[in-house]
Formats: structure tokens, sequence, C-alpha cells
């Protein structure tokens, strides 16, 4: 046991004895700022220049206005419904459109091609497209076209509409319009 004691007593004697002390304080040196070279220390009989005056020039400013000439109105909707007005033609019965109508009643009947008929049943339908590919059910009685058309009959060929239109003074006339399944 002798010869393990003598290195645990030196080992705590050791311990003891450099707790006592404070640790060395690092010497601070001087370290030249990046990019520029470090230049020994002038000695102290040089003579400095004498001090220039630096004057700061504020930036110019310019001013901006902005003009909307020419630009377009981000509070505008990029897809506006226009009505089409015909000064050439009769005036129409129904010229304008109303908030709640369909889509159907929303496109002119030139834009509509009918592609499809079931005719021999108690209540006969057909079918019409537009020019985007939508497909429509008719039947008899369907409100059609800006004109305020309505499906008056549905044959093994085509669907009769029936609109009304002024012809003259506050006379309205009613006209019978014809959707062929198969052009002549």
């Amino acid at each position: 046991m002798k010869g393990f004691a003598t290195p645990l007593l030196l080992g705590i004697i050791l311990m003891l004895g450099g707790c006592g002390r404070e640790a060395p304080k690092p010497t601070k040196v001087p370290m030249p700022p990046v990019g520029k070279k470090a230049t020994p220390a002038a000695p102290a009989q040089a003579v400095s220049p004498a001090p220039v005056e630096v004057k700061t020039v504020p930036p110019v400013i310019t001013a901006y206005t902005y003009d909307p000439k020419g630009k377009p109105d981000p509070f505008k909707p990029l897809v506006v419904e226009r009505t089409e007005t015909a000064s050439g033609k009769p005036k129409q019965a129904g010229e304008f459109i109303s908030e709640g109508a369909t889509p159907l009643e929303r496109m002119d009947l030139a834009q509509l091609k009918l592609v499809a008929l079931v005719w021999n049943i108690p209540q006969p339908k057909g079918m019409v497209e537009d020019a985007i590919g939508n497909g429509y059910i008719l039947s008899i009685g369907t409100p059609i076209g800006k004109n305020k058309g309505k499906i008056t009959r549905i044959t093994s060929t085509a669907v009769v509409i029936s609109e009304k239109y002024e012809a003259s003074a506050g006379k309205f006339k009613s006209r019978d319009i014809t959707l062929k399944l198969y052009p002549d």
C-alpha cells in the first residue's frame, strides 16, 4: 500500500497548491484592420500633416410622381361580359340581360351548336354545345338566347326556338329560329 499512497498524496498536494492563484491575464496585441498592411510605428519625432476638413455632400434626392396614363387599372376585373347592341337590326324584346339569367340566356344563338337529340319519348330532350365545349340540356319551354327565346318544339332533326322582337313602333312580333342537328 505504500507504493499507492505516495503518488496519491503527491497529487492531492499539487491540486491544492495550484487552486489558490489567479490565472494570468492575456496581453492585448493590436491587430491591423483587414485589407491594410501593418505599418511600423513612426518615430515620436515625426510631425503629422495638418488635419484636412472633409465636407460631406448630401445625396441628391429626386421626387417620384406616379402617372397612371397608359397603365391598366389594377382594380378593374380582367374579364368583363359585354352586351352587344346592333344599331342596324330591329330592336329585340329582351335586349338587356337580367341578373339571374342562366348561361343559356346569356349566349347568342349563333354561338350554340346542336349536338344531340332524344325525341321519341314523352318529353323530348336536346343538347347544345357552346364555343368552349360546355354542354347544356334542352327541353320544351327552356329559355335560351339573349332575346328571351323559348324552346317550342324538338323534332328528330332540329330544335325550334321562338323569339319575340320589336318590328315597328312598339309592335312585337314572334319569329321561329331552327337549330339543326345536321347542316343541309
